[in-house]
């Protein structure tokens, strides 16, 4: 009866992320110089999951404190080190966004749940716990460049390494496609394995009535999108 329920709760939760994900692509594509810089682009898109009703409803821990499940910027429970990048090494990183497990608030202290203090966690055992139903990880491009590949191979390891994760996305968009050409494959290509991971990437060129939009999706059509209506 459990496992039903989790599986209902996280076929629940990923209908709701993807259709917030499609709403972000489309007012992307409405209006893809409405972005000046990654920040700005995580800010819409934290205002675009906080507005379902059911990623702003809050849960009580078990001290009482009331807290709602979405959040930026946070923390995972494994060490990375960029360099390489490695595992277990180096510092806690952070997710972009974070879609906690409502269980996981009801059952815990509000400091474990803001999770900044690594020792309220039974580590190796909640590595796989699964306190999270989703994290998100963000790229708006604005100037293509080699250094994204790392970044972008970074985050997908970080993904890779989330086991305490049940749902993983990877949203890269770019309003430029001055120096794409060759690159967007580069960003890609090495990042295979991990079917668990889902990777979008969205380019709109031009403005007005001659936007164009191309959309690649990895592994593919993950996001059943009608690109007739595009």
């Amino acid at each position: 009866m459990i496992n039903r329920i989790e599986k209902n709760r996280k076929i629940y939760y990923q209908m709701l992320i993807h259709d917030t994900i499609k709403t972000i692509i489309n007012q992307f594509h409405r209006k893809p110089h409405n972005f000046l810089n990654e920040h700005d682009f995580h800010h819409y898109c934290y205002h675009a999951f906080y507005r379902k009703k059911d990623f702003s409803r809050q849960y009580s821990t078990i001290g009482g404190e009331r807290t709602n499940i979405l959040h930026p910027e946070y923390p995972t429970l494994r060490r990375f080190r960029r360099e390489g990048p490695i595992v277990g090494k180096g510092v806690r990183a952070r997710y972009d966004m974070a879609i906690l497990n409502p269980e996981f608030i009801e059952s815990s202290s509000f400091d474990k749940v803001r999770c900044r203090d690594i020792r309220f966690f039974d580590l190796p055992k909640e590595y796989k716990s699964k306190n999270l139903l989703a994290v998100l990880e963000f790229k708006f491009i604005i100037r293509h460049a080699r250094q994204l590949e790392h970044e972008i191979k970074y985050d997908y390891f970080k993904l890779s390494n989330a086991d305490e994760v049940g749902l993983k996305y990877m949203l890269v968009f770019t309003n430029t496609i001055e120096g794409e050409k060759g690159k967007r494959e580069n960003y890609f290509k090495s990042l295979k394995g991990d079917k668990g991971i889902k990777i979008i990437y969205v380019a709109v060129i031009g403005d007005g009535d001659k936007k164009k939009i191309r959309i690649k999706q990895y592994p593919y059509n993950w996001l059943k999108i009608d690109m007739k209506k595009k």
